[in-house]
């Protein structure tokens, strides 16, 4: 049977957590300007499901935190029926009396329940309902309650990166696109905003498709946020703030989200630190077609073990259990062979 893919480790939170993390754990230490921040960060209205037939609460914060491709689109307030999608899902569970954090991923082709619209893969949510939809149907998937929702649109991606004067990321290969003729040399390489979009975006032209793409977010990531930290970026008080405006003009969470709130969980994730993450892939038992679509049916025993440990806040003991206790696979871009 598959298991879930356990990572720690890799310098900071994975993929969007890792984003919002440095955005907003660096909005706290220049709280002059965190209420012009605040103001930047779009709330959406109904987000979370009124409260009749949802999951009872667990021990703890859960958070659905998605990353969305709107290509230059505000991911609330311009939101479309049909054109919207969700590229990236994950759940934050921050139980409590635990100094740790889990984020489960689950693949944005899971075949699964969608409330009202019958089957379909699980970004479709997304598309066919917004930010309420898709929480309907992560809590029917695991019988979790989501307390909050947290959007990034990728676009925003261009903007910060030039805010920080571009990111150098270091590659262990070289990467090639045939299909648009984009290069990248193995060892550093200097993105200004417009190519590092590219980088994260593109998944036609390259081995692994989404997989490959979501390893190549990781790796910006982390670059975005090494540089963010920087001592060159923390004093330059103009080259932050343009960072942190964009970071903030590019985030969406309900409307019950305060800037308090958010300041508590980044500080509860800067307490626990990175040695406190663990990140869990749901499983996949196979993949196959329905219709024209190639789709993801996960592995529904593991996940439920996943979840009901999420409920009764034994997350650990069943990653203990399942002997997941092995270090991260490093991240690795890939590219054709040719």
């Amino acid at each position: 049977m598959a298991r879930p893919e356990r990572r720690r480790r890799g310098g900071l939170l994975p993929t969007l957590l890792c984003c919002l993390a440095v955005a907003l754990a660096l909005a706290i230490a220049v709280a002059w300007r965190a209420d012009v921040y605040d103001r930047n960060i779009e709330r959406i209205t109904g987000a979370v499901p009124d409260e009749e037939g949802r999951p009872v609460d667990d021990p703890g914060e859960n958070w659905l935190l998605i990353g969305s491709d709107m290509r230059g689109e505000s991911t609330a307030r311009k939101w479309r029926e049909g054109e919207a999608d969700a590229d990236v899902v994950m759940l934050l569970h921050v139980p409590e009396g635990e100094a740790r954090a889990y984020v489960i991923a689950i693949s944005r082709d899971s075949w699964v329940e969608i409330p009202g619209h019958g089957e379909g893969k699980i970004a479709d949510a997304y598309s066919l309902g917004g930010p309420r939809l898709l929480t309907s149907t992560v809590e029917a998937l695991g019988d979790v309650r989501v307390d909050h929702f947290a959007a990034l649109d990728f676009a925003g991606f261009e903007a910060m990166t030039d805010a920080l004067g571009g990111v150098v990321i270091d590659l262990p290969r070289e990467v090639y696109d045939p299909t648009n003729g984009w290069y990248w040399e193995a060892g550093e390489n200097h993105m200004d905003g417009e190519e590092a979009l590219r980088f994260v975006r593109e998944r036609k032209g390259l081995s692994g498709s989404d997989q490959d793409r979501i390893k190549r977010q990781q790796v910006f990531l982390r670059a975005m946020a090494e540089k963010a930290v920087s001592e060159e970026v923390r004093t330059d008080p103009r080259r932050l703030d343009a960072f942190l405006t964009a970071a903030s003009e590019s985030v969406a969470v309900d409307e019950d989200t305060t800037m308090g709130m958010m300041r508590g969980l980044m500080m509860r994730l800067v307490g626990i630190g990175p040695e406190g993450a663990v990140f869990l892939s749901l499983p996949a038992e196979s993949t196959g077609w329905e219709g024209e679509q190639n789709v993801i049916y996960l592995d529904e025993e593991t996940a439920a073990g996943v979840f009901e440990r999420v409920r009764d806040g034994k997350l650990m003991e069943y990653i203990a259990e399942e002997g997941l206790e092995h270090e991260a696979e490093s991240l690795e871009v890939q590219s054709p062979e040719y």
